[in-house]
């Protein structure tokens, strides 16, 4: 992924626009990641894969509450959500 720092990114906003159609660009403030700019067309594959996983979820929930394999929500549950979300934003940093 191509990196540009924020005032280069302000300067040469064309450019950025462009390379963004290539590949996502991360654009970094004082030599951190702080934002990044894609295509529209990866937004919205993103969007899809998003709302996709999402169905899927619901789904295997309808299809464990038809078969009476209720799950309370508690905070256990809560937990566990943010524990995966931790997670997957914890591989993310180390991708880059």
């Amino acid at each position: 992924m191509k990196r540009v720092g924020a005032r280069e990114a302000k300067n040469r906003f064309g450019q950025l626009i462009d390379d963004a159609q290539r590949g996502p660009v991360t654009i970094e403030k004082n030599g951190r990641p702080f934002a990044v700019v894609q295509s529209y067309a990866d937004f919205q594959e993103t969007q899809k894969l998003k709302l996709n996983a999402l169905q899927q979820a619901v789904e295997a929930a309808r299809i464990q509450l038809d078969a009476g394999q209720e799950m309370p929500f508690d905070q256990a549950a809560a937990d566990r959500i943010k524990a995966a979300g931790r997670a997957k934003l914890a591989e993310r940093r180390i991708d880059r």
